[in-house]
């Protein structure tokens, strides 16, 4: 069976982490969220690496977030241990690594795949490419950095549209809103994602450590309390009735029938 994350060194000091789960549009499960972590500490670990790109397999979906029925489960089951270490794929409330990460979104990034993107340095997308925090339409919400880091990146009237709907928005206005810096034809993306992890790569290694951590302050350092808030209301979010029905439903594929609180 194939890995769900492959590592490649495609160009001089350029580490390559793909999502390889196509069949799951790259939706994380516990063993992908696992091997992430791990594939981020093995390209810290290379001194060959000096800039890190992050990519979904495929061409539809960078990462379609959590796969649903497994994922959910598995927290709500390891609730205490979550709390705990709420880390999502080895980048969402912990650095990972010192080296820059460009995430290049060649599909759809949504809920947990958007906060992967969030958390990384920098972010282009392909004009194919969506955006958006679905999560509660399940009867939950993104834990994972995404209610802290949209609204923080994104004008705020757009990021509360988009967290209390669950609706999508595309390439042209996630550019227009600053949440990527450009956008590429699908066929490109990877070659321009290379290309500026080369640049990076080929800077002065001391610098780029230095304003890579400047830069992460204000989605790490400065945000810890905030992320503390966010994964105590996602705990409490996750063991009401209303999102077993939504998970349920899901799973079922139908509307959820939620309670009047």
């Amino acid at each position: 069976m194939q890995d769900s994350i492959e590592i490649t060194r495609p160009a001089p000091g350029v580490g390559l982490l793909t999502i390889s789960r196509p069949e799951k549009h790259n939706a994380i499960d516990p063993a992908t969220d696992q091997k992430m972590a791990q594939a981020f500490a093995e390209l810290d670990a290379d001194a060959g690496v000096r800039c890190i790109v992050v990519t979904g397999a495929g061409n539809r979906a960078f990462c379609a977030g959590a796969d649903i029925p497994e994922l959910l489960h598995h927290i709500k089951h390891n609730m205490a241990a979550q709390r705990d270490d709420p880390q999502f794929c080895g980048i969402t409330h912990r650095i990972a690594t010192s080296k820059p990460v460009l995430a290049a979104i060649n599909g759809v990034a949504l809920g947990g795949g958007l906060e992967i993107a969030l958390a990384c340095d920098m972010r282009i997308a392909s004009s194919s490419a969506s955006f958006g925090l679905p999560e509660i339409k399940v009867g939950v919400l993104a834990g994972g950095g995404g209610c802290t880091r949209l609204p923080r990146t994104i004008p705020v009237a757009l990021a509360a549209e988009m967290i209390l709907t669950g609706e999508p928005i595309g390439a042209t206005r996630a550019l227009e809103a600053g949440l990527i810096s450009q956008v590429t034809e699908p066929d490109a993306l990877i070659p321009r994602a290379l290309e500026i992890a080369a640049a990076v790569a080929s800077r002065a290694p001391k610098s780029v450590r230095a304003c890579t951590a400047l830069l992460r302050r204000a989605r790490y350092d400065e945000l810890q309390d905030a992320l503390a808030d966010e994964r105590r209301a996602f705990a409490d979010v996750l063991l009401s009735h209303d999102a077993d029905e939504g998970i349920r439903a899901f799973a079922e594929k139908r509307a959820p029938r939620y309670e009047d609180h």
